[in-house]
């Protein structure tokens, strides 16, 4: 298979420690990681360190990622951040009275996977990811492939006027959606579905 090919999960799973693409994973994901800890009740300045320990066990568990046993990487991702905020407020907690939740429920609304919290996360991720990914790819693509990709498919603009528009034929259009989408696939591989 052409490594070009390969979704950046994949790519990380056999990558080097020092490989570019943990940095790229890091950059994707680190915000989207901080905001939705920033939303945990009781954890204040200590987000951004937690979201730099959520990092430390996906980069370390990313290899043995396997979505037929663990679901969807984005259901995985949110486990990880819920232990990792249980293993935090366990610690500053030392012994916390039995059924206390130092979060006030956030933590178990978030665990649900049927959960609004839950489909939140889900939705918010999906955005997210597909807003870094997209910002990825649009490098590889001619600028005016990107521009019909842009009026055609995220504008919601019919492939008759981006056409007139952009000075391309309708199947220029239509093909330009085609091609940016493949490459978001690509890139995107178990990330999204």
């Amino acid at each position: 298979m052409n490594p070009t090919s390969l979704s950046l999960l994949d790519r990380l799973k056999a990558a080097r420690p020092d490989a570019s693409d943990w940095n790229r994973l890091q950059g994707i994901y680190l915000p989207l990681i901080e905001r939705w800890l920033g939303r945990v009740p009781g954890l204040g300045d200590e987000s951004a360190d937690l979201a730099q320990e959520v990092l430390v066990v996906v980069f370390r568990e990313i290899p043995r990622f396997d979505r037929r046993l663990e679901g969807s990487f984005r259901a995985w991702l949110r486990k990880v951040t819920i232990n990792r905020i249980r293993n935090y407020c366990r610690k500053r907690h030392r012994r916390p009275a039995a059924g206390l939740d130092p979060t006030g429920g956030f933590l178990e609304r978030l665990s649900d996977p049927n959960g609004d919290l839950a489909r939140e996360w889900d939705r918010d991720h999906d955005k997210h990811v597909v807003q870094k990914l997209l910002a990825l790819v649009q490098p590889a693509v001619s600028p005016s492939t990107w521009a019909a990709f842009q009026r055609f498919a995220v504008d919601g603009i019919p492939a008759a006027r981006v056409s007139e528009e952009l000075g391309l034929s309708e199947n220029a259009v239509i093909l330009a959606k085609s091609r940016v989408l493949k490459r978001l696939k690509e890139e995107a591989g178990e990330l999204l579905w």
